[in-house]
């Protein structure tokens, strides 16, 4: 029969013993402080055993992972050093300080730690999890996400573990690994709206917008008042080309909540893909004025101002898109190409040189380079764009030629059975 640890039996054990106990029998207190839940007390019996037994790692990990649950943090990093110095194959301390010095912001030691706990115990599930987030939310995206595989192989049970793999899959946009591993969590708790939502926008940003409606939908069935996914539901009805819904969608969205510029740029682009820029400028106007940083809506506000002539408009509206994503390539594109016709030609050899070491396959982008790099006179420099694009639509048309002969085989292929 298991011991009821009473506040009565606990008061007279502490009447009973003695004034000065022993390691051992410190010890044995703080193990039945922590049976009892009673942490404030096994944080004082461990920071005592600590001090007390210096030469011990695992009263070291003990007290540092009692202070980091009290949310002192900076006071527990030193005891995880000890723990990790007086045993360097301790994995838990290793894991413990990596996870305290994430919380403390200090991003490369959190990972050189959470990565010798992994290496220490590679088939600990948990330990994988937390190092593959760290790695995925510091731009690792590789790493991370085999990280995170490896801890839902693990641990084909949790579905925090296929969550994140999802969410570290759609940030690097591999929508159909993503849908497969939200699926994966939806398998094992199918109630969890958070999971739905984003197993939705996986399917629509993949291609499939009908199916991520559909789930929106059944989230909605449910929970009608939730806001994101209502502005989801309509951006996948604007995906799925059916404009008319999405504007109505988003339009009852905004009624009620007017702050969401999310909301406001969608509904914008419906607008414009229904040609009515009279109604499309203020909504992508209001997206910029909420969210700043939203490149998109200053970028098809650009679109926008180049269709009415506008181009030093449009040309104000690009810049703020780079600022706000440096790694915007279809901005700087459309960038360098407005500067081009507008005549600045170092502005537009900057943008463009941008855009072709983002994406070093857009072969309009080396040409227009070459003619830019040229009228300034750069004639060894115009010579290598001019060349690298050529060689782009070489290979272009090359790759073209190779599918339609493969194309024309299997027809011969199935003519001649």
């Amino acid at each position: 029969m298991p011991r009821c640890f009473t506040l009565a039996l606990f008061t007279a054990s502490l009447l009973a013993a003695p004034t000065n106990p022993s390691v051992s029998q410190l010890e044995s207190q703080a193990r039945q402080r922590l049976a009892a839940n009673d942490l404030a007390g096994a944080l004082s019996d461990y920071l005592e055993l600590a001090r007390r037994a210096p030469d011990r790692a695992a009263f070291q990990d003990e007290a540092g992972f009692l202070l980091a649950a009290a949310n002192r943090a900076p006071e527990a990093v030193p005891y995880f050093r000890r723990a990790v110095a007086l045993s360097p194959s301790m994995d838990v301390a290793w894991y413990h300080l990596g996870v305290a010095l994430w919380l403390l912001g200090e991003q490369n030691e959190a990972l050189s730690a959470m990565k010798k706990a992994v290496t220490l115990q590679p088939a600990n599930g948990e330990y994988r999890f937390r190092l593959g987030a760290a790695l995925s939310d510091t731009g690792h995206a590789d790493e991370g996400i085999a990280q995170l595989r490896k801890a839902a192989a693990t641990v084909p049970g949790s579905k925090d573990a296929w969550a994140t793999l999802g969410n570290a899959l759609e940030r690097v946009r591999r929508y159909a690994e993503a849908r497969d591993a939200f699926h994966r969590a939806l398998a094992i708790d199918p109630a969890d709206a958070s999971v739905r939502n984003n197993y939705g926008l996986a399917l629509v940003r993949g291609g499939n917008p009908e199916a991520g409606l559909a789930e929106f939908r059944r989230i909605l069935a449910k929970d009608p008042a939730n806001v994101n996914v209502a502005v989801n539901a309509g951006f996948a009805c604007l995906a799925a080309g059916n404009l008319h819904e999405a504007i109505q969608r988003l339009t009852e969205v905004l009624q009620k909540h007017p702050d969401i510029a999310s909301a406001h740029y969608d509904l914008g682009v419906a607008y414009k893909q229904s040609d009515d820029v009279a109604h499309a400028r203020p909504e992508l106007e209001r997206a910029v004025a909420l969210d700043p940083s939203l490149a998109e809506a200053h970028y098809t506000l650009a679109t926008a101002d180049l269709d009415t002539g506008d181009a030093s408009a449009a040309v104000k509206e690009l810049r703020a898109a780079v600022v706000a994503r440096a790694d915007y390539a279809d901005a700087w594109f459309l960038l360098g190409t407005t500067l081009q016709e507008s005549g600045d030609v170092d502005g537009a050899i900057e943008a463009l040189r941008h855009d072709a070491a983002l994406d070093p396959t857009n072969a309009g982008a080396f040409n227009a380079l070459g003619l830019m790099l040229r009228r300034r006179g750069d004639r060894a420099g115009s010579s290598e764009a001019f060349a690298r694009a050529a060689a782009l639509r070489q290979a272009e048309a090359e790759e073209k030629q190779k599918k339609l002969d493969k194309g024309a085989a299997k027809i011969r292929g199935s003519a001649s059975k």
